[in-house]
């Protein structure tokens, strides 16, 4: 079997559709770096099924896909094919020509084809399974393989020695069984939970029964008791709630009184707070003028100070300015000499710098020529090393070859012996192989008769299961949604019970004479509050109400004025209010029932308008008693859809208002109001009555909801009832077991064939081997007359390049003192050139110094003069200062006394008006407490109104009883607690008695029978893990016997191959991990060659690494040889030498192995039959271009 063909298109470089033809033995594929060399061979990894973008040099799949060029679009699809020729039958297919195509779309889909059908890449992995090919097999090995080889990463080699000895098949089917068993552990696992459920369910099902009679027995006594503790509750909290509103009239008559107390003492304080304000007045005139005298004294004081601190700082400054005088006098004398000196060392230097220079130009001279001299002697030696080295490297070849042909010679005789024993070992197989098939084949129809009854059985409970959960699954969308709903509507009662509370919306004032009582003792009423707007029309009627919402009602005249008067006296704004009472004739003019007449007219006329709706005030709902006045407000008020047949009507109809559907109005008077639609907690208008329609849906939700709870845990009792675990397992362990039989028996049949082919391939190896020995050993006397002469001529060679290196270390100790003494020279150089620069340098300093020196003198002798001057004028002012300081002390002291006075009157008077003030925070605080002791008895009326409604919502709950009043004379005697704890413990012993099932005998009688099935189940699953644990250990004991015995032939070729590529003396091993199970043992390398010792092999340089690792492949080639094997650049780290003995190996190999190689080595390329260029005409590009021997290779 070999490669015959392989069809790229679109994969990496290769954009146009290329087709490369194989044939058997050596092919070379050549061409620069880059050209795309490595990306034929990707090509093949990836259609024999690579799943590794990394080991493909991409970060993703999709990156294989040609990806355009500046004058090639990129391509969406990448395929290619490889064509073997399956003439020996070495695959297990009945075709003699094995096409595999690979396919991968940009959208990430792939596809597998064998022979153009789709297929999956387990079938192709089967198919290469044990061949020595495969993405994992040694068929492929490119340079960083060799790496990986002889690392400590044992995997890598262990998956080519399981390949050699074809365990693969014993380890998939051994994995297979290892997996069906810890199936078979994990179902019986599972039977062992669901039986111990089940028999648990079982003695569980027993227990309810008796407590569902218990169960009847406590609920109707605690029924007796209950409604009788509740009735009694009943009137209890009636009474209470009596004698609450008792005692709130009382402290209600008492709060009056103390407000009448306060408004007089308030009255008094309004005086008192005037006469405060004028004498205040006085006392702040008197204080103003008093500061601003004590601020003129201040500032005339502050010029004094100021004046004389300044005449101090300029005495201190002439004596400072004469002292520095005298010192910058010294200090210029000091510099003047000090430059003079530095001028005289100048010129001493510049001397010796000249002197210095003419002498580093003459070394500089001898130390060039000196250099000239050594560098000619060293290419001397250079060209004499040069011609050494190739003759050692010919005589190195030639000893090379020689070591080669004789491990040759010992190979073949080896390889006699083995291929004997193999056809032996081969023949014993074939025996067990046929025991194997016939045992398989009756297991096989067994298991297929339990899978039909298994599979009907499994459909029906499936079917109705699915049912039940279907019905499951609505009821707990719906039970999701009631709680959704009941949760919404009590935040809304929540909502809009604060808003009516805090009377949110509702304007300052009238929201402030709502809460208080000290105008009014009648009751107050919001007019929003008396009516309730049609749902559909709510923002209509907000909109047209909008301006009498916030009105509150008063019954007569007096109520109105005290309420002005009480929001003047505390400023608390204005209010609007409704007058009930109209105190005006309500008979109408002529003029009037004219005017009605007319617009009578005019409303019929409206309402026949198509777009008219209806009148505002048809749609409110209120008592008789407030109709009138709706009537009146919204009498000219209309409905209609929208704002512009609004403002279409009122162009119209100019007489009337008209409000809209989402709340906006147009006026009579011309004034629009607009926008977006409000939400409906913004409104005002009926929101009490909206929130009694949400208190009274909120009982109803909570029934509707424990009515489908009930209904849900009846569905779920069903589901759980119905277990599909054990008939679908039961199924699945059938149709496994049937799926492995099916592959242990075309596994088997597909090795005997096999084993046949290898009987009759290793006679034809031994006729073959008989007949290479003679012209072996011809060539090796030849080259060991070769070896002699060469060996001589080498060591005259040595002796003259010896002679020459001697002259070399001479010249070099010349050169060396000549080099010395010039940087000696360089160095006095910078020395003396830094010593000027140091004394030029003072120079400068010097001179900048006296010119400095002298502008500070001329700057002192001006500030001198310039000190004096301002003295004197100092002088005159601070005197001048002084005589107004005595001026402003009389007229200060003046002020001071007058306000004293006015302070005393002041004092008097805020203390009249203090003791008044604390009065009327007594009332305040006496008023405050009994408004307190009103809003906690309101809040203890609620609690037990809320208490009563509980009571009577849980026993229509319980009982559907509606709880009626009755009398009892024993109240006072009767024990609620003692009969709340029987009440109590009643309740808890029928919660202790836990879910009462009333079916629990019929389904006991379902759980036995199902107990009896599941326990026939564990028993066969027990038999099942017992014949798996034995199939186990068959598997274990053949492949680690066929293992072994690949390995020490692997062990011994590897030694022979060893000292064949090294040198005969050169130790080479294969050691496997000592106490461990042959198929999960390391396998280490030892390699020692030319008398090293590495400690480990990674030491090893890349030649003998490479050599090693090819030696190590070709042992496993000497004992089951891949049909191709695919070489990428491995000779690269060869030298000719052991390049001549690479090639040799492959020539050798060719017979059973076709070799494809990938390589820059011309003598490589030597040694290949068919030769392959890649080249990239086109950048982005690749093309081929193909040579047999001389004659060409058509490529498409």
């Amino acid at each position: 079997m070999y490669l015959s063909k392989l069809e790229i298109f679109g994969f990496k470089s290769f954009a146009n559709r290329t087709t490369i033809k194989f044939t058997k033995g050596l092919t070379g594929i050549v061409g620069p770096n880059g050209c795309g060399k490595t990306n034929i061979v990707d090509a093949l990894r990836w259609a024999l099924g690579e799943q590794r973008s990394s080991t493909l040099r991409s970060d993703k799949m999709e990156n294989v896909i040609f990806n355009g060029t500046r004058n090639k679009k990129p391509m969406g699809m990448s395929e290619v094919s490889l064509t073997l020729v399956n003439d020996n039958g070495q695959l297990p297919t009945e075709y003699s020509e094995v096409t595999i195509t690979r396919r991968i779309f940009r959208s990430g889909e792939s596809e597998y084809l064998l022979n153009k059908n789709i297929c999956r890449l387990k079938d192709i992995t089967n198919l290469f399974m044990d061949t020595g090919m495969g993405t994992n097999a040694y068929s492929v090995i490119e340079l960083k393989m060799v790496e990986t080889i002889l690392s400590n990463k044992a995997d890598e080699r262990r998956r080519m020695f399981e390949e050699a000895a074809g365990v693969n098949k014993y380890k998939l089917r051994r994995r297979l069984a290892l997996k069906k068993l810890d199936d078979v552990k994990l179902n019986l696992t599972r039977v062992n939970d669901i039986v111990s459920e089940v028999e648990k369910k079982v003695r569980s099902l027993e227990r309810q029964a008796k407590r569902a009679s218990k169960y009847n027995q406590l609920q109707t006594i605690l029924r007796e008791k209950e409604l009788d503790l509740c009735e009694r509750e009943m009137s209890l909290y009636t009474l209470q709630i009596t004698s609450i509103a008792e005692k709130q009239n009382e402290l209600k008559e008492r709060k009056n009184n103390v407000d009448k107390d306060i408004r007089e003492i308030e009255n008094k304080l309004i005086l008192f707070r005037d006469k405060t304000t004028q004498v205040e007045t006085q006392f702040r005139e008197k204080q103003s003028l008093l500061a601003e005298e004590t601020n003129r004294l201040h500032t005339v004081q502050k010029n004094i100070s100021v004046a004389q601190e300044r005449t101090r700082s300029l005495e201190a400054n002439l004596e400072r300015f004469n002292s520095e005088l005298d010192d910058l006098f010294i200090l210029q004398e000091e510099n003047e000499h000090k430059l003079h000196d530095n001028r005289s060392i100048v010129v001493s230097l510049q001397n010796q710098i000249d002197k210095k220079s003419s002498e580093i130009s003459l070394s500089e001279a001898n130390v060039n020529q000196k250099r000239i001299d050594v560098e000619e002697q060293k290419n001397k030696i250079k060209d004499y090393k040069d011609n050494s080295l190739e003759k050692f490297k010919d005589l190195s070849s030639k000893k090379s070859k020689l070591t080669n042909l004789q491990n040759d010679l010992a190979r073949n005789n080896k390889n006699l012996n083995s291929l004997n024993d193999k056809i032996q070992t081969t023949t014993n197989t074939i025996a067990k192989t046929v025991g194997y098939l016939e045992d398989l084949g009756n297991e096989r129809s067994e298991i297929e008769s339990k899978l039909k009854i298994s599979e009907e059985a499994y459909t029906k409970k499936k079917i109705e299961k699915e049912t039940l959960e279907a019905e499951l699954s609505g009821l707990k969308v719906k039970e999701l949604e009631d709680k959704s709903a009941i949760n919404s509507l009590k935040d809304k009662i929540d909502f809009f019970q604060t808003l009516i509370t805090n009377l949110e919306g509702v304007s300052k004032a009238s929201k402030l004479l709502l809460e208080s009582d000290g105008w009014s003792d009648n009751e107050k009423t919001l007019f929003a509050d008396v009516g309730n707007p049609d749902e559909e029309y709510r923002f209509a009627l907000e909109a047209a109400l909008n301006i009498v919402l916030n009105n509150l009602l008063i019954e007569n005249v007096d109520d109105l004025t005290r309420a002005v008067e009480y929001l003047k006296k505390n400023e608390l704004g204005k209010a609007s209010f409704f007058l009930l009472k109209e105190t005006s004739n309500n008979k109408k003019s002529i003029l009037k029932r004219l005017n009605d007449y007319s617009l009578k007219k005019k409303r019929k006329k409206l309402e026949s308008e198509s777009k008219f709706i209806k009148w505002a005030y048809e749609l409110v709902e209120t008592d008789e008693k407030w109709k009138p006045y709706f009537n009146k407000i919204l009498y000219n008020t209309a409905i209609t859809q929208d704002l512009d047949t609004a403002l279409e009507l009122s162009a119209k109809y100019p007489e009337y208002e008209f409000a809209t559907m989402i709340g906006d109005i147009v006026k009579v008077n011309g004034i629009v109001e607009g926008g977006s639609e409000p939400a409906i907690d913004d409104t005002l208008f009926g929101r009490k009555q909206l929130l009694e329609n949400l208190k009274d849906e909120y009982p109803k939700l909570e029934k509707q909801l424990a009515e489908l709870r009930e209904q849900i845990v009846e569905t779920e009792n069903k589901v759980s009832g119905i277990d599909l675990n054990i008939l679908s397992e039961e199924g699945k362990i059938l149709i496994n077991e049937s799926t492995n039989i099916d592959k242990q028996i075309s596994q088997l049949e597909y090795e005997k064939t096999k084993a046949d082919e290898e009987i009759e391939k290793a006679q034809s190896e031994i006729d073959e081997l008989t007949g290479s020995t003679s012209q072996t050993e011809n060539l090796i006397s030849e080259l060991n007359e070769q070896i002699e002469l060469e060996s001589a001529g080498k060591e005259k060679f040595d002796e003259e390049i010896t002679i020459f290196e001697d002259e070399l270390k001479l010249l070099e100790n010349n050169f060396n003192s000549a080099l010395e003494e010039h940087n000696g020279n360089k160095v006095e150089l910078e020395r003396l050139n830094g010593q000027l620069q140091n004394a030029d340098n003072e120079i400068a300093r010097a001179e900048n110094s006296l010119s400095s020196i002298s502008n500070s003198i001329r700057k002192n002798e001006t500030s001198i003069e310039d000190s004096k001057s301002e003295l004197e004028t100092l002088t005159g002012i601070i005197d001048e200062y002084k005589e107004n300081v005595e001026e402003i002390e009389v007229r200060r002291n003046a002020l001071i006394a007058e306000a004293k006075e006015i302070e005393t009157e002041l004092n008097k008077i805020k203390n009249e008006a203090a003791e008044l003030e604390q009065k009327v925070n007594s009332h305040r605080s006496e008023r405050e407490t009994i408004s307190e002791d009103l809003h906690q008895f309101d809040i203890n009326s609620n609690e037990i109104k809320y208490k009563l409604n509980s009571l009577k919502e849980t026993i229509l709950d319980e009982y559907s009883l509606e709880l009626q009043l009755k009398e009892f004379d024993d109240l006072d005697h009767f024990n609620f607690k003692e009969t709340r704890t029987e009440v109590h413990n009643l309740k808890n012993q029928i919660k202790n008695l836990g879910p009462i099932n009333l079916l629990a005998y019929s389904e006991f009688e379902e759980e036995k029978e199902r107990f009896e099935f599941l326990s026939k189940q564990r028993e066969d699953l027990l038999e099942s893990e017992k014949d798996l644990a034995k199939t186990i250990k068959d598997i274990n004991a053949s492949a680690q016997e066929i293992f072994a015995e690949t390995f020490l032939e692997i062990k011994a070729n590897f030694q022979k191959i060893f000292r064949t590529l090294f040198d005969p003396g050169d130790e080479a091993d294969l050691i496997m991990e000592e106490n461990a199970d042959p198929l999960e043992a390391k396998i280490e390398i030892v390699a020692k060659p030319k008398g090293k010792r590495p400690t480990s092999i990674e030491l090893l340089s890349g030649g003998e690494k490479t050599l090693t690792a090819t030696a190590l492949l070709f042992a496993i080639y000497l004992v089951k040889p891949s049909p191709f094997c695919v070489l990428d650049e491995v000779d690269a780290p060869l030298d000719d030498a052991n390049i001549d003995r690479f090639t040799k190996l492959l020539l050798e190999f060719k017979t059973n192995t076709q070799f494809i190689v990938v390589t820059h080595n011309k003598r490589t390329m030597g040694a290949v039959e068919n030769m392959y260029g890649v080249t990239m005409q086109e950048e982005g590009i690749s093309k081929l271009a193909g040579v047999q021997f001389n004659e060409e290779i058509s490529v498409n």
